[in-house]
């Protein structure tokens, strides 16, 4: 009993990291934001496979904000944060995938389109599926992020095809976003930086870049849609 006394007096105990304050804060206002903007990028959109598409988009990117903010606003127990952590990495699969579907529905070949719709839902799945297998940890997190980034560059085969229908103006939007998506991910995975841990630290640096690759995909996705209105006034006309 004397040792382990002296042992814990000589030997501070590890104390857990401080949430940072702004954690899952500005998730909660691109929720909204994403909500109200799908919403009529949706209404928008011709009838038919656009308006479908739009429709998965803007319900992968309105769940995946929602689960984010609702994982790291508010203080979870083990339990519950265990569950949510998985939910969030669900949601980041889920805006990848739905982010595809109006380009695949809209700027590809239809052979092609379903292709690439096949391949990057069944990854989607199959990260979803290691998500809920995973028990977390340094490793599994940085499994992630190299999961998140394979998915989200499983387009390269296609992207001189892309390129062709979407035009350098949204095919730079993709490219972009893209890149500033793989940066938040190494983010998170290496934890670095870091500038304010208590209040805006290497976690919000990475909400932050998926804020701004989201809106840049968005801007791509509106720029399919806008082509794909005026190919059907044309058609008409």
């Amino acid at each position: 009993m004397a040792t382990s006394n002296v042992i814990n007096r000589v030997v501070p105990k590890a104390t857990p990291r401080k949430k940072a304050a702004w954690r899952g804060v500005s998730h909660q206002f691109a929720a909204v934001a994403a909500a109200a903007a799908g919403f009529l990028l949706t209404l928008d959109a011709p009838p038919g496979k656009a308006q479908i598409g739009c429709l998965i988009y803007t319900v992968s990117l309105t769940l995946m904000f929602t689960v984010s903010a609702t994982y790291h606003v508010p203080t979870w127990g083990i339990k519950g944060r265990n569950i949510m952590r998985k939910l969030d990495h669900v949601g980041i699969y889920c805006i990848i995938a739905g982010t595809y579907t109006p380009l695949c529905l809209l700027a590809l070949d239809e052979v092609t389109g379903r292709r690439l719709l096949l391949q990057v839902w069944t990854g989607a799945a199959a990260g979803i599926a290691h998500s809920f297998m995973s028990r977390g940890g340094a490793g599994s997190k940085a499994m992630s992020a190299l999961l998140y980034v394979a998915l989200g560059w499983i387009v390269l085969p296609y992207a001189r095809q892309l390129k062709v229908v979407l035009g350098p103006g949204a095919t730079y939007m993709v490219v972009a976003g893209g890149v500033i998506y793989s940066l938040g991910a190494v983010i998170y995975a290496a934890k670095w930086p870091d500038p304010s841990p208590e209040v805006f630290g290497y976690h919000e640096l990475f909400h932050a870049a998926v804020i701004v690759a989201s809106a840049l995909h968005f801007g791509a996705v509106k720029s399919v849609v806008s082509g794909a209105k005026d190919a059907l006034c044309a058609a008409e006309n």
